[in-house]
């Protein structure tokens, strides 16, 4: 892109992320990829095609679970009109109830989730015709991006999610695994070995989680073109309980480790990622 100017922008401070990424070009043959804390994320594909991930913009776990946002939501649910919402599982910071029926209110938007969450989603307003409900090896198209479900083991003591997931979305060629929520487990291996150009990987090792040593030894037996921590920063420190791993310069230095030289980038509000990186 030598030349010209950067087709991802970042917003000015304290602004909506939504008109950067309705308006970000991404060239042919690349993906663009933004953080929304915690878990979410969304994934612009050549063609325009806009997905989120887990994308938690209210403060609903305030009645779930007594825990308020650290951080301001980095835009809102009414205001994006992605092509798809992904949910990893029903819980609250992955599958926003104060959100679903406001993503279900643009018509061009599906929501694709495990059977317990395109239930939810359908009593929130989700049409049956925009409700792809997934299970591990099932696969849909949404525009240009096709999204498989893989194995994820988040059965967390307070609130167990039997068919929870995770994805590998691919978008301008490229795949982009999507841990979820989830414990270390060879199934997950099974299901991303050699398989991930992108890995966004949960790492704060609490509430049923991988911790950032899992985390960096997952990563490194995908072998991606790029790993990308998360699971961090959307509340105070202290709220993710005891043991909690959220530091994400530790999973650099671990994975580094074990794969000296590979490209690791910490995700920042605001910081979009063009992949493949250096364009």
């Amino acid at each position: 892109m030598t030349g010209q100017e950067p087709v991802l922008t970042a917003p000015p401070p304290g602004e909506s992320l939504w008109p950067g990424i309705r308006d970000a070009a991404v060239p042919e043959g690349s993906v663009g990829i933004w953080w929304l804390y915690q878990a979410g994320f969304v994934i612009k594909s050549p063609g325009g095609t806009m997905i989120a991930i887990d994308p938690y913009l209210s403060e609903s776990v305030v009645a779930s679970y007594g825990i308020s946002r650290g951080v301001p939501a980095p835009l809102t649910a009414e205001e994006s009109e992605f092509d798809a919402v992904l949910a990893t599982h029903p819980h609250d910071d992955h599958l926003d109830p104060d959100c679903v029926t406001a993503f279900a209110a643009h018509p061009g938007t599906a929501f694709v989730g495990p059977p317990s969450a395109a239930k939810i989603a359908r009593g929130g307003g989700f049409p049956h015709d925009r409700t792809h409900g997934l299970r591990r090896g099932d696969i849909v198209e949404i525009g240009d991006v096709t999204i498989e479900a893989v194995t994820a083991r988040h059965m967390f003591e307070q609130e167990p999610t039997p068919d929870a997931v995770g994805y590998i979305v691919t978008a301008g060629g490229w795949r982009i695994y999507h841990s979820g929520d989830t414990e270390y487990d060879a199934r997950i291996v099974d299901d991303t070995e050699d398989r991930v150009d992108i890995s966004l990987i949960c790492m704060n090792g609490t509430a049923g989680n991988m911790d950032v040593d899992e985390a960096a030894m997952l990563a490194w037996r995908q072998r991606p073109r790029l790993a990308v921590p998360m699971h961090f920063g959307l509340w105070h420190d202290e709220d993710y309980g005891p043991g909690a791993t959220l530091d994400p310069e530790r999973f650099v230095e671990i994975y580094h480790r074990l794969a000296p030289g590979a490209d690791v980038v910490v995700p920042r509000i605001g910081e979009p990622i063009l992949f493949p990186r250096g364009q």
